[in-house]
């Protein structure tokens, strides 16, 4: 019991029982008086930050903007390599249908060669973009690992390609034999070969762009 009340309580029982409540009264006053807490000062700054920023070395903030360069880096080589994999469905599938108007005319027709001149443009136009985009997609840098589980269109992507790609090798190995083996019996045989190869390439690459715009 603080010392105020003390006082006051050996004061009340030592005088009359007449003033002895108003003194106790008092001393109960004082007493709670000395126990309240105190009051905040009206100058006291208020301080509404309940999170204060997290304090980040400036080594952290160094990999932080060096990974963030890496981020926009490979967002930049991406986007270009999904471009030249637009470009290069639609080359393809021009090369495959001026392919196929070529062979009739060779084999079917008669065998002008007005469609030779195309074919070979839009053949090389098409290798040219499908290297292009593998080139972008090999360089683009990984900052992290993303780990894929199931049958994904990254997933979907990546072995589309992959049957692009042995598709495209196959191409150019029966077009050089297509060409060479000119006036021979065997011609017709490889040139139908290099054409199904054709249609599979472009199939391989369509579901491979197409793959890119699944959710």
């Amino acid at each position: 019991m603080p010392i105020a009340t003390l006082l006051v309580l050996s004061i009340a029982g030592s005088t009359s029982p007449a003033v002895g409540p108003l003194r106790l009264s008092l001393g109960l006053a004082l007493d709670s008086s000395s126990t309240a807490p105190p009051q905040a000062s009206a100058d006291a700054p208020l301080s509404f930050e309940l999170l204060p920023p997290e304090a980040r070395s400036p080594e952290e903030l160094a990999k932080a903007d060096a990974l963030q360069r890496v981020i926009d880096r490979r967002r930049k080589l991406l986007e270009l390599h999904q471009g030249f994999g637009i470009a290069t469905a639609a080359l393809l599938a021009a090369t495959v249908v001026v392919g196929q108007l070529s062979y009739s005319d060779k084999f079917g027709g008669g065998n002008t060669g007005k469609y030779e001149l195309a074919h070979g443009l839009l053949e090389a136009g098409a290798t040219a973009s499908f290297a292009s985009a593998g080139l972008l997609a090999l360089f683009a840098p990984v900052p992290f690992e993303k780990g894929q589980s199931g049958l994904g269109s990254i997933t979907i992507h990546k072995w589309a390609m992959i049957t692009a790609t042995a598709g495209y090798a196959a191409e150019l190995v029966l077009g050089v034999l297509t060409v060479s083996r000119e006036g021979h019996l065997n011609q017709q045989s490889i040139a139908e070969a290099h054409l199904v190869t054709g249609y599979v390439t472009a199939a391989a690459e369509a579901t491979g762009v197409g793959a890119l715009f699944l959710p």
